[in-house]
Parts: structure tokens; C-alpha cells; sequence
């Protein structure tokens, strides 16, 4: 499908003629992302496009106003074209799921609109990056909650639609419960005004709910619309004070840069010899509301963590794999007499839990750049170290005794596709486990190293992936994190009070004319019917 002379030029009326392009070399590459050979093998395409390109969009195009995004939908809705709004685009869930889809990239919109020091928040616009954001709240004394993905993610796209569990998690909760007063544009044109911002009189951002019933659940969920319900143009989210002193010193050259740590801030390696003690300790460090970041990740994740080459990951993997069940906990503070406090209060824990510290018997040196690391949490990129792509399985939201649940059933499933040798060998044991503010609920995920260029080892990894998803409804262990489109949710639905029925019914009522693609949240059933 190409797009109409007279469409295209509507479409340059309202953009001007560089902000809208066609061109095969432009829409190819938007067709292109991570871990999208996936959803080639899903659909039956492998063999064909299993190096990652997906559907190629109709038209890319890069508004730069509210108003301007508004006249994209209704120009989408007058032609019967669909759009799929983007910003820092990491992933497949940004790609277009069919033909006659435009493709919004928001780009231009790369605002920071407020800072309020004193109620601790920020206003954004869509691609405004986690690294941007935090730059500018370090001069206030602040800090923001950064999404897995680390800091050039969008927290506006993390916040409104998608799931946003950090390594800070602990301290800085999760996207979704950091999310207040949003801008919203409808498929139907229309601009919605959540919580505060949404007052005729005195509008602000700092809530997200109100006056009257939330739109939050309906707006986002759990993982969010994905695109599937409109566009978001503008986002406040919450802030937190910076965990330590904000000075920055950092001296020499990618990757070898050397950071001078700031006051008041350590890394502890903990580990332990069974599941029982890991999920203990996990329990009791974050009753005791000490931590900066609470992770557990396996010895082949430790070993990726504190390496900035292939040739270090090695070393420290090597080092790293006589020890079991590692919990990585950071304890962070403003003065050293709560520094020391949290220290003491650490060290009766692991007693208690019959941990051992191995960062401090000396058995496991922290680059000093890893602090920097942490703090503004770029861990995810160390996995890429270790292979070009992984994703991750599960991305339940539990108990911690849910997590260890799922940890300990996940191993022998895993090592069966490690022996067919169409996924990486992490023996099984490659995990990420966090707390979510301070204990209150916990999140389990299984990252997992595959080859994006065999498509036997993608093949593979699907299959893993989706072996995953039915252990975890079986064995009743939490509901993962990456369910969506129709066949996901029709599967996990009837086990789930028939949520999908009600979601379908959300997508009909906020988008009559289906001019948002459904494909990573879920279609009407006029769209489902014409699909079949």
C-alpha cells in the first residue's frame, strides 16, 4: 500500500513537507527493532524475515505540538489509515502490526516542561529520556524512577504504556505507581486531561486521579496500551530524593571511564547457599527499609553487571560461579551517621540469613564506574554483553515466596532448551528478582540469551517462552508481564476473571473507529472478526 498523492499532501499541510516521509529507506528502517524476529516466528514468517524487520509502515511522521498529534489521529481516521505513536522506540511493541499504518514518531516533542522541587515531580514531554530527566532533578537534589531499560528509555512511554520495573525498584517503585497527571489523545482526536491536570479551575499535575472515578486502570492496566488506546503527549511523574551526594566526577574515555565515588554509597554482593536463604534475606533487608537497590540476579548476571568487556565478563563470571543465589543489594545515604546506620543494620541481616559478603572479604571488586552505573541505572545495557539479544520469560508480580516459586520450577524447563542448544547456558539459574518499594510486592523475571541470526535458536526461544507462559497458569505462579495481543489475552483471559472481555470492551468504547493499532493490546471484535 502506498499513500494517496492527495493523502500524503494533507498530511505535509499539517507538518510541512520535512516532517513526513514515505521513502522505502526511511519506513525500512522503522520496520527494524530488537527481538522482533520473534514476532516473525509467531506469525509463521520464519525463514523469511527472522533477522528483525516486522511490517513496514505506510508514511513516517514527526509532529511536534499537541495539536499537530491531534491532526495526525483525525487525518488517520478520515482515510481509514491506523497509527502507532512511538518515542525512544526500544523493542517491538513500537513496530506497526499490519498494512496502512502510520507510524507517529514523537521525537520533536523533547521537552522538559516543569521540575517542582518542593512536591517532587516532573512534567515531560514523549521523548524526553530517563538520562535527561535525572540530569536536570540531580540539580534540584532529586531523582527519578528509571525503567530496566535504562536511562535513554522515555519515562513518558514507560509511565503511560508499558510495565517500567527498575534496578531501583526498591526505592523508586515502578512505572506505573510513579505515573500523576497525564495529556492524552484519543483515537477519536479528542485530548483527555487526567487527575489534577484535568481541573477547569487552577489545573496542575500532581495528582493522576480525580476529580471523580480513576482513569488510570483503564488508561494503562498493568503493562499498558501500547499505543493501542491513543497517544500520550505529555506525562508527570513523581520524583524522589537523590540517594546521595549528586557531585559527579567522572575522568577518561567510553568505556573506560573512572567515576569517583560519591559520599555515602556502597555496593553489597551477598550470597547464599539455597533458595529458602535467598528469598529470607531478601524478605528481611527490605522490612528493614534500607536499601537503594534489592536485586537478585544469577552468578552469570553478577559477572555481566561489573564488566565493561567481553574479556572482564569472562573473568568475572569465571570468579563468580562458585557463588550461589547472589543478592546485590546498594545502600545509599545523605549523612554518615545514616550511612553507618544502614551498614549495621545490613550486616545483622546477612548474619541472620547466613549470607556471605563477598564485596567485602575482598572477593569481588566493584568498578568504580559501576556506581555511576547503578545510580543512574544502566545495568540493562551489561546484558547485551553477553549476547546480542535476549528477552526475558515470566514478569510476575508476586510474593517473594512466589518469586522463589518460580525461580526453582523455571530451572529444569530452561536447562532443557540449554541441552537442545537453542538458547545460551546460563545452567539454568539466570534470573532477576526485585523488590518493588521496600518489599510491599516483588517482581520475577528470567532473561534468556539467544541467536537472533539462527532461526533455529529463535524458534527456540519462542517455544521456551511460550512453555513459560502455560508452566506459569498451570502451576499457578503470578501472570506474566508481556501479555498481549488477541490470542494472548484470549488464552490467559478465561483463567483471569475473563478480563479480556472487559478490555475489549475498553478498546471498542475508546476507539469506535479502530484508528489505533490493537496489535500489542488488543482489537475490536469488528477488527478481530475481518482479521479471521
Amino acid at each position: 500500500m502506498v499513500l494517496d498523492k492527495k493523502v500524503y499532501e494533507e498530511f505535509e499541510k499539517v507538518l510541512g513537507p520535512e516532517n513526513i516521509s514515505d521513502d522505502p529507506v526511511i519506513t525500512d528502517t522503522y520496520a527494524f527493532n530488537w527481538c522482533v524476529e520473534f514476532l516473525n516466528v509467531i506469525d509463521g514468517k520464519e525463514g523469511k524475515d527472522v533477522h528483525g524487520f516486522y511490517y513496514r509502515p505506510e508514511a513516517v511522521v514527526l509532529p511536534s505540538t499537541t495539536e499537530e498529534v491531534q491532526n495526525v489521529v483525525k487525518l488517520c481516521k478520515k482515510y481509514g489509515l491506523k497509527f502507532k505513536a512511538q518515542s525512544t522506540g526500544l523493542g517491538p511493541w513500537n513496530q506497526v502490526s499490519m498494512p496502512g499504518v502510520i507510524v507517529v514518531d514523537l521525537r520533536r516533542m523533547n521537552k522538559i516542561i516543569k521540575i517542582d522541587k518542593k512536591n517532587m515531580y516532573a512534567v515531560v514531554e514523549s521523548y524526553v529520556s530517563g538520562a535527561q530527566l535525572q540530569a536536570e532533578a540531580m540539580k534540584v537534589g532529586l531523582n527519578c524512577h528509571m525503567p530496566g531499560c535504562g536511562p535513554m528509555g522515555s519515562p513518558l512511554a514507560s509511565a503511560t504504556s508499558m510495565c517500567g520495573p527498575g534496578f531501583t525498584s526498591a526505592s523508586t517503585g515502578f512505572s506505573d505507581r510513579n505515573v500523576l497527571g497525564v495529556e492524552w489523545i484519543l483515537p477519536t482526536g479528542e485530548i483527555l486531561r487526567l487527575g489534577s491536570w484535568g481541573l477547569k479551575d487552577n489545573p496542575d499535575w500532581f495528582s493522576g486521579d480525580g476529580p471523580g472515578p480513576s482513569l488510570r486502570g483503564v488508561m494503562r492496566g498493568f503493562v499498558g496500551a501500547k499505543s493501542g488506546l491513543g497517544i500520550f503527549t505529555k506525562v508527570c511523574v513523581k520524583l524522589y530524593p537523590y540517594p546521595c551526594d549528586t557531585t559527579w566526577n567522572i575522568k577518561g574515555v567510553l568505556p573506560d571511564y573512572d567515576f569517583e565515588i560519591p559520599n555515602y554509597i556502597q555496593y553489597h554482593v551477598i550470597s547464599y547457599k539455597t533458595y529458602e536463604q535467598l528469598e529470607h534475606a531478601l524478605e528481611r533487608i527490605e522490612e528493614e527499609g534500607i536499601s537503594f537497590m534489592c536485586f537478585h540476579t544469577s552468578s552469570a548476571g553478577i559477572g555481566a553487571l561489573f564488566s565493561f568487556t567481553a574479556e572482564d565478563l569472562m573473568k568475572t563470571y569465571s570468579a563468580m560461579m562458585r557463588y550461589k543465589r547472589p543478592l546485590v543489594v546498594v545502600l545509599a545515604a545523605h549523612t554518615s551517621r545514616e550511612f553507618l546506620y544502614k551498614e549495621k543494620v545490613l550486616e545483622s541481616v546477612v548474619e541472620e540469613t547466613g549470607g556471605k559478603d563477598i564485596v567485602l572479604k575482598k572477593k569481588l571488586d566493584i568498578p568504580n564506574i559501576s556506581y555511576a552505573d547503578g545510580i543512574r541505572a544502566n545495568l540493562g545495557f551489561h546484558g547485551f554483553l553477553i549476547t546480542g539479544a535476549f528477552q526475558s520469560a515470566h514478569g510476575a508480580m508476586e510474593t517473594v515466596t512466589m518469586s522463589r516459586h518460580l525461580m526453582e520450577n523455571n530451572i529444569p524447563l530452561k536447562k532443557k532448551y540449554i541441552k537442545q542448544g537453542v538458547i545460551g547456558d546460563d545452567e539454568g539459574e539466570g534470573a532477576w528478582v526485585t523488590s518493588y518499594e521496600h518489599g510491599h510486592f516483588y517482581h520475577c523475571e528470567m532473561p534468556t540469551m539467544y541467536d537472533q541470526t539462527s532461526e533455529k535458536s529463535v524458534k527456540g526461544v519462542v517455544e521456551y517462552m511460550e512453555k513459560s507462559n502455560e508452566m506459569d497458569l498451570v502451576k499457578h505462579l503470578g501472570i506474566p508481564f508481556f501479555i498481549e495481543g488477541d490470542k494472548m489475552h484470549e488464552w490467559y483471559g478465561p483463567h483471569c476473571s475473563d478480563y479480556h472481555i472487559w478490555l475489549r470492551k475498553i478498546k471498542e468504547a475508546f476507539d469506535p473507529d479502530n484508528v489505533a493499532d490493537p496489535g500489542f493490546y488488543i482489537s475490536s471484535k469488528k477488527e478481530k472478526k475481518k482479521s479471521t
